[in-house]
This record gives C-alpha cells, structure tokens and sequence, in this order.
C-alpha cells in the first residue's frame, strides 16, 4: 500500500530538481531586498515577484540546496527558519521571506527564488552594518544657532561628528535657496575607542565671508547630511538645516536724490540753504557715505534704514548755505561697504547760484553828446544768474521807444544796448533789472543831460531909433532857451565891448560904445550860434546917426531936430503967426516957415539933416507932424505937434553969429523951448521992424 508524501518532504525533492539545469524560461523570478544591506539587530526582508500566479511551488534559497522556506500554488506557505516568516500576496505572485532581526552570522550568504523548474537572479549578503545612533551625532556648533549674518571679516565654522559605527558614515553638505556648489568641509574618520571594524567619523565646514564672492547679495542656510546603512530607505539619511544666514550685500547703488540724470543742474539763491541728500541700495554690512568738493566745512550727517534682515540702506544728508563762490562746483556721492569692491557713484550735480541784479550800470560811448532827436546809445548792465531781463522808460513812467538790442550774456555779467532819440523834457531815463528766477528787480536811475537849441531866433532888445554923434550908447541882445545857451556875436561897426549875463533860460549881450557918424546908416548885427549846429540866426538894426559940427553936443534936453531957436526967433514966429507981416519979412530974407507947433514940444529932437534921406535943401517949412511916438492925448488919442523946421536959403549970406555946419543945408537941431503965440515976444525979433 503505497504512503501519502507531505509538502515538507517534497522539499527536498524539489532541490534536487534544480532549475540551474534548466534552461530558464523567459520570465524569471526577480529576488529583491527592501534594503541595499542588512543591518545588525534590524529587520530585513526577501520579495520574490512572479511572473504569473504560483502554478506549482515557489521557493526561497540560500546557496544551492539551503530551502529558506516557500509557498503552494494553493496558497499554503512555510519555513523551517527560526525567526523567518514567508507570506504571498493575495494575487499569488508576489512571496515575501521577513527576517526579523538580521544576524551576520546565519543570514549571510548568496540567495535566490525559484518558481517552479525557473530561478531568479541572485542577491549575495556580505556585509552586515553596525546601527548609527542619529541622536549620537554632535554639531558643533548647533545649526540652528550659527549667526543670522557673516560679514567679510567673519567666518563661519561647524563640525559634524558622527558616533562609533560600520560602515563609516558619509557626511556631506549644501546650500539651499539656490546656491550651488559645495561648501568647503573636510573629513576625518578615526577608530578610536571604537569596537573593531567601526570607525567614528568628523566632518568641518568652513565659510569665510569675504572670499565667497558668489555668496554675495544672498541668504543662504547649510543643510548637512549624514548617510549611514543603518538608516531608514530610500535615502539611508538624516539631515539637518541651519538658519538663514545672510552673507554680505555690497553696495549696488547711490542716488543723489536732488537729480535725475548725470551733470544735471540744482539752482539756489545765494544766501540761502541747500540740503543735498544721497541713498544708497540696502547693503550688509552697512555702508559708508562719502561725498566729493563739498564747500569747505561742510559736516554730512548720517542716518540707517532697515529694510530686511540685517540689510539696511544708508542716508547722508550735507546742508550748507550757497554762496557765489559756489557756482558751477560739481558735487556726487559714493559709498562702499565689502573690501576689494569698487566704490559705487551717484551722478554728478552742478549748482547753480541765482543771485542778482546786483549793481547796475548805465553807461554811454565815450564823448558822445545827447543831443535832442538824435539817436544816443545807452548800455545797462549787471551780474546775476541765471536770468536777467531788461526794460527801460522815463522817471515819468513812460515807456523809452526805440530799438533795444538783445541781451547779451558774459559768464555772469548781462547788458543790454538801447537806441532812442532823447527829449528835453523828458531827461531822467531808469533802467529796470529784473532776475526771472528769484523775481528780484534792481533800477538805475539816469539823469540825460539832452542838448537842445534855443526856441527862437535872438532879438535885439535895446537899440535907440536916433543916436547922437558922440554919445554912449548901449544896446541889448537876447536869447530865449537851449542847453547851453547860445553864444552872442555882434557885428556892427565901430563898437565898443560887450558883456554877457544869464538869467534863467535867457542869455543877454550889452554893447556899449560912443556913437560915431560912420555909423550912420551902417547895419548892426546880433548873431545867435549854437555850438552843436542846427541854429545861426541874427537880428539886424541899422544906425541913424544925428552929426551936429559943433564939437560940443547940445544937451539932451535942449536939442529938438530942426528948430534954430532963440528967444528972437519965437518972437518972429509968433509975430508972423498973428499979424501975417513977417512973412513979408522972411520972404525978403529967404526963409520959409511951417507950421507952429500947436502943443508943447518933444523935449529932444534926433533928427539930423544931413543923416536923413529926405533932406530939404534951400527952402524952410513947417511940417505937420502926426505920430503915435511924439504923444498921446489923455483919453489916449494922437496928440499932434507942429515942429518947426528951419532950413537955410542958400542964395542967402549966413550971419556972421550963426554957427557953422558942414555939408548940411538944413538948419541943425539947437535947443528950443517950446513956443505959444503971444504978441509980447513979437519985439524980440531984431529983424522986426525992417520990413
């Protein structure tokens, strides 16, 4: 009768049916582990994946022959292992071997799966590894305490120490946020106290903050890495991360907050307060301001800004007052913060120093004369900055016409050249200096002195109607107006001097001489002249001249034109007058008579006879003399007067008492009295009676 065989002693059977005999089928078994290596006292574990379900039986080995254990087709699995345990998964494909705590000594060796007459791969355990205690493990200092910042004069340093353990472990770092490469860090391992074939392992970073230069403008934490077979799969590691730790941030950076673009321009009043401010990028560690050609004395001031972290921006503010020794000084800024690198630079500023009008000047081209309508030539001119505009006009507020030249600039100095024909009425012109900028006006005042000719031509203002040989006579000139006066010549025959006295806007000359005879008829000229041109006038007079033969002139009040007089001539005159007999008389002696003079005389004649045009010759009259000069009534009507004119008969021997006369034929004027008709004086006559 045969005997039911159990699976366990099929086992054997099956070994010796080794599929290494048989060419294996395309889709083997494929042993895995779920760590790279076992470890000492920790679990490990065998997966066997099929191809398909279990048709038969799987199995797990050691070596050729060492059955691990394995699985039916029906499900049923089984070892024969002291702490091993075999499962398959529920769709039959996939068995599992779990070893609860590896141990060297029993587990090592070449292993491999078999379904049914197919093997797997194999996977040989050698190496068993020590535990890593993770919470033996010394930083030195904490990572989570290295400092929030490293400066460039800083390092930092951390040392990683790993306990006793096999393998050795492997320590490594990095950078986070970015930054790539690797730390500088070196590694020892050392035995030690260390149990045999373990080692104790030290790794040291070090991190000098100036020669990382790509470290710079960044926050970088550290992040170490301890990598140990005894650690949990996939990775087999532990870590640890730092703080954020901020490396230096130089300066990339400064604004001159006053300007926009290179060279522009800050303008300022002189005398007043400028304050320039200069930023800089927020840096670490924190920057330093420095400013160029500030005027001497001036003392920046500095404040900080914390912006984030230990980043911080910088502000430097200079304040001074502006100057005229100021204008054009370029000013910038420039800061730095990191050793070795470039100072960083604002742009340039040029001030700009407005001041003015300061003092203003008139002036005039040299020698040149301000004559009325005529085109003169006034310049105005002053410092100031930046602009200056010019306007000009009378005291009166009335605008100067003319032609204005365009301003003209020099450095800081500005004029203006006008054209205008003056006005003598008009002689005080301003000149008004206005800065556009800081709305400040300067005036100058100027006073013209206008040359201008006189208003009219001169006038003789003196001249006698009849003058007598031998006397002193003065006549006058004047004239009215000018700047200057205008200069007084005489012309006139024979003269003597003549003096000259101002008064007001009136120049008068006084020429005084003795008459002569040859001045008789001759023209007198007063000439007006003005030293600029555009006048030369005169004023005529003619001489009438009376030239009696006598050496001695009769006196003034004495001396009537024409009448011979005596006391016998006005009784003869008379007598003729009333009786009419005389004319007899007379005729018989050649003389004729005029008209008696019917009121009382002139006091002075100035005819002469031998002066005048109209002269008498060889007869006597009396004439009817009707003029407004010799008298007015006393209601103002004419008053008429009948002179006596006596002329001599030349076929008539002259008496022996009369006087002479040369080349007259008219009686000369000889005192008279005048005369009223009166029988009395009849008989003074000599001649009466003779007839």
């Amino acid at each position: 009768m045969s005997r039911r065989v159990s699976f366990l002693e099929l086992i054997p059977l099956l070994v010796l049916l080794d599929t290494t005999n048989i060419p294996p089928c395309e889709s083997a078994p494929v042993l895995a582990t779920n760590r790279r290596v076992p470890v000492e006292g920790v679990s490990f574990s065998f997966t066997c994946t099929l191809d398909a379900a279990i048709g038969g039986t799987a199995l797990f080995y050691k070596g050729l022959t060492s059955n691990q254990g394995g699985c039916l087709s029906s499900g049923r699995c089984g070892t024969s292992v002291s702490g091993y345990n075999v499962s398959l998964d529920s769709t039959s494909r996939i068995l599992t071997l779990d070893i609860a705590s590896a141990v060297s000594t029993r587990d090592n060796g070449t292993w491999r799966c078999t379904d049914g007459a197919t093997g797997s791969n194999s996977v040989t355990l050698s190496q068993f590894a020590a535990v890593l205690d993770w919470s033996s493990v010394i930083f030195s200092p904490q990572l989570t305490s290295l400092p929030s910042s490293v400066t460039p004069q800083n390092t930092i340093s951390v040392s990683v120490t790993t306990p006793c353990a096999a393998p050795a472990a492997v320590i490594t770092w990095r950078y986070q946020q970015g930054v790539s490469g690797v730390p500088p860090s070196n590694t020892s391992s050392t035995q030690g106290s260390c149990p045999s074939g373990q080692v104790q392992t030290t790794n040291t970073l070090s991190l000098p903050g100036n020669t990382i230069v790509s470290f710079y403008n960044r926050q970088v934490s550290l992040t170490v890495s301890v990598e140990h077979d005894s650690f949990d799969p996939p990775t087999y590691t532990k870590s640890v991360t730092s703080n954020t730790i901020q490396f230096p941030v130089p300066v990339s950076s400064v604004t001159l907050t006053n300007i926009k673009s290179e060279n522009e321009k800050i303008g300022q009043e002189v005398g007043q307060t400028l304050t320039l401010t200069c930023v800089t990028s927020a840096s670490f560690p924190t920057s330093v301001v420095t400013w160029t050609t500030l005027p001497p004395g001036t003392t920046p001031t500095v404040s900080t800004e914390t912006t984030s972290g230990v980043l911080a921006k910088t502000t430097s503010f200079v304040t001074f007052i502006v100057s005229r020794s100021d204008q054009g000084r370029s000013i910038r800024c420039q800061a730095e913060n990191v050793n070795g690198q470039a100072s960083k630079q604002s742009k340039k500023a040029i001030l700009e120093v407005w001041f003015g009008p300061e003092q203003v000047d008139v002036t005039m081209p040299e020698n040149s004369v301000t004559l009325e309508n005529s085109d003169l030539t006034l310049t105005c001119g002053t410092a100031g900055y930046p602009n200056v505009t010019f306007t000009w006009d009378y005291s009166d507020g009335t605008p100067v016409g003319g032609s204005t030249g365009s301003v003209a600039e020099s450095s800081t100095w500005w004029s203006q050249t006008i054209t205008f024909r003056p006005n003598k009425d008009k002689t005080a012109v301003r000149c008004h200096v206005r800065n556009t900028i800081t709305n400040t006006t300067k005036t100058l005042s100027v006073s013209l002195d206008v040359k201008y000719p006189p208003y009219e031509p001169p006038s003789i203002t003196q001249f006698p109607a009849v003058m007598f040989e031998g006397d002193q006579e003065t006549i006058r000139c004047s004239v009215t107006g000018g700047n200057p006066l205008a200069t007084i010549t005489w012309s006139c025959p024979g003269t003597g001097s003549a003096s000259v006295s101002d008064s007001g806007q009136t120049r008068t000359s006084t020429l005084s001489f003795t008459v002569s005879r040859s001045q008789n008829g001759q023209q007198c000229e007063c000439l007006g002249a003005w030293q600029y041109g555009g006048y030369n006038y005169t004023d005529v007079r003619t001489f009438n001249v009376s030239c009696p033969t006598n050496p001695q002139p009769p006196k003034a009040e004495c001396n009537m034109t024409g009448v011979i007089a005596g006391t016998a001539i006005g009784t003869l005159l008379i007598t003729l007058l009333i009786g009419g007999l005389v004319l007899a008389v007379l005729n018989r002696k050649g003389f004729r008579f005029g008209n008696v003079m019917k009121e009382k005389a002139s006091p002075k004649s100035r005819r002469n006879p031998e002066c005048e045009e109209n002269e008498n010759i060889g007869y006597s009259s009396l004439d009817q003399i009707s003029s407004p000069a010799q008298g007015m009534g006393t209601e103002g009507s004419e008053r008429h007067y009948t002179q006596l004119k006596v002329y001599e008969n030349t076929n008539v021997e002259p008496k022996a008492e009369t006087s002479t006369y040369e080349d007259m034929t008219e009686t000369p004027p000889v005192a008279y009295e005048s005369i009223r008709a009166s029988p009395a004086a009849l008989s003074r006559d000599p001649d009466y009676g003779n007839t």
